[in-house]
């Protein structure tokens, strides 16, 4: 099983905290604040074999293998606890790429192109309404936008302004990553090849505003 390198103190940051219930016998839902606390939920939906786990945008995300061996995309949310699947006749399924285009066109949205499902969640290229082009992230099961970057450099998201490649590659090599290359802006993230402390060859995804690690891969 695979772990990926995260911003722990990030995720807890993004996970609220629910607030107590008064009602006498009432449960609180306890959130998933933490790497270890995400398999253990995917694991109580009868799933096994976890693998390149990753928490962005509220949400933890892995590849799991079903009870039948199905191998299936799975998503967990930080708050709520809820577990999303796309395994093969799930109550609540994953949307179609015909889907996605559906709410973006109802949203406003024109000259949609690249609709792409990529590490649980749906992603897309379109214009706003105001004519500025954006990269979109949706909830692979809602359809909800849950970010909507300004491309490039400079641009902005919902939680800041993109850094630039100069600051992530600072970030990386504060954060002990050496030999970086590749570094390139893809999909509303920076993407890099690098060693890690470790020594091992990784691909990485970071978080555009703060120069998290969000994901890291043996390359």
């Amino acid at each position: 099983m695979r772990l990926t390198r995260l911003s722990l103190a990030a995720a807890l940051a993004l996970c609220v905290a629910v607030p107590a219930i008064a009602e006498e016998n009432a449960t609180v839902v306890e959130p998933v604040a933490s790497a270890g606390e995400a398999l253990a939920r995917i694991a109580e939906g009868g799933l096994y074999a976890p693998y390149d786990l990753a928490f962005r945008h509220g949400l933890w995300s892995a590849d799991a293998t079903t009870a039948d061996g199905v191998r299936v995309d799975v998503v967990v949310d930080g708050v709520t606890r809820a577990l999303w699947t796309s395994a093969p006749g799930s109550t609540t399924p994953f949307l179609t790429a015909v889907q996605v285009r559906e709410r973006l066109v109802a949203a406003g949205y024109t000259q949609i192109e690249d609709i792409e499902f990529d590490d649980g969640f749906w992603e897309a290229e379109a214009r706003r309404a105001d004519g500025v082009r954006v990269d979109l992230v949706l909830h692979p099961v809602t359809g909800v936008i849950l970010a909507e970057t300004i491309d490039g450099p400079g641009g902005t998201t919902p939680g800041g302004t993109i850094l630039t490649a100069d600051q992530i590659r600072a970030a990386l090599t504060a954060a002990g990553y050496t030999q970086i290359r590749d570094l390139e802006f893809d999909d509303g993230f920076w993407e890099a090849d690098a060693r890690n402390a470790a020594g091992q060859r990784v691909e990485l995804k970071i978080d555009p505003v703060t120069g998290a690690v969000v994901r890291e891969e043996r390359d």
